[in-house]
């Protein structure tokens, strides 16, 4: 009777310590327990366990022995099981060791907690063996030099700063030389777009009109006078029939005007009398009469309308931009 309740005894004990061992399986594998110095294998962890229960996964540093170096490691994650009413889960640790010799990764340990229940439960992994080999050295051969490092070519992406830096560089000192030129010139850095360019006759035109209006020969400035009505008519000239009338003499300009045709001797005798007499004006410093300062107001007026560049314009628009085409033709007046 004695033997029987000796058997019965162990045989509850041995269930209860079978039942809370299955609750967490836990598993610790290497790729290979040999490697040369340096190389470098996996260890994986693995976790099975029924639902309820709340796991806390060993945590690492740098090594998990001194001998023995993670490189890098995934963080745990629940894997496929092939058991029905069982979760997985799975860490993958890189590892190296630069130890000759035979190293220990000592039992890993897992604390769970099932669900409901105060009581820290552990379960452990088998210890895993790694054997470390040196390089073998063959004593026999003479010792090489020391070979240099290899240099690693470069990659688009690590350029890439490099090269939005030249970029930037190259921008900003194109942007310092255009404003110091512009600043140099005393000119705006963004000009605004310049306006059509209007016809010499009517620049000249609105230029005598304006200068009628400021009164000058009737407040006694004569030579301000003769200076801005000869200064508009030259550069009619210039413009018109292309004279460098500005930096030429009187004389100089009536040369050069001798041999247009679109000038007929009337127009010619009315611009002689204006630049005559201004020249009088500046340089004699003559005093004409009222009559003589508007009658070269109006010979000057005069000339410029007889020697109009006639236009007769035909428009088409271009097939770009929708710009208007002008072509011109030159005729007497």
């Amino acid at each position: 009777m004695k033997l029987l309740h000796y058997i019965f005894t162990f045989l509850i004990a041995f269930g209860a310590l079978w039942t809370h061992a299955q609750k967490l399986e836990v598993i610790a594998r290497l790729d290979t327990n040999e490697i040369l110095i340096g190389d470098q294998i996996t260890l994986e962890l693995k976790a099975q366990f029924r639902s309820g229960l709340n796991i806390s996964w060993p945590i690492f540093q740098d090594t998990i022995t001194k001998n023995i170096e993670i490189i890098e490691a995934t963080l745990p994650d629940t894997i496929e099981s092939h058991t029905p009413g069982i979760k997985a889960m799975l860490q993958k640790i890189r590892i190296t060791s630069f130890d000759s010799g035979v190293h220990i990764i000592p039992p890993l340990s897992f604390l769970y907690i099932q669900e409901g229940d105060t009581l820290t439960n552990s379960a452990s992994t088998l210890p895993q063996y790694l054997k470390v080999n040196t390089v073998e050295i063959d004593s026999t051969k003479n010792i090489m030099p020391i070979k240099p490092p290899l240099a690693a070519p470069y990659t688009f992406r690590e350029a890439l700063p490099w090269i939005i830096a030249i970029v930037v560089a190259g921008l900003l000192a194109w942007f310092l030389y255009y404003y110091f030129k512009k600043r140099k010139k005393h000119q705006p850095l963004f000009a605004a777009r310049p306006k059509p360019k209007l016809p010499p006759h009517i620049i000249a035109l609105n230029d005598l009109e304006e200068l009628r209006y400021k009164k000058l020969w009737q407040n006694n400035k004569y030579k301000e006078y003769y200076t801005i009505m000869t200064d508009i008519v030259r550069e009619y000239i210039e413009e018109r029939f292309q004279v460098p009338a500005i930096e030429m003499t009187t004389d100089e300009i009536l040369n050069g005007l001798k041999n247009e045709q679109s000038i007929n001797s009337d127009a010619m005798d009315k611009v002689k009398q204006t630049l005559r007499l201004a020249d009088l004006v500046k340089f004699a410093k003559e005093k004409p009469l009222p009559l003589e300062n508007d009658l070269s107001l109006n010979n000057s007026i005069d000339f410029v309308r007889e020697t109009i560049q006639k236009v007769e314009e035909s428009q088409a628009e271009s097939e770009n931009d929708g710009t208007e085409i002008t072509i011109t033709k030159e005729e007497n007046v």
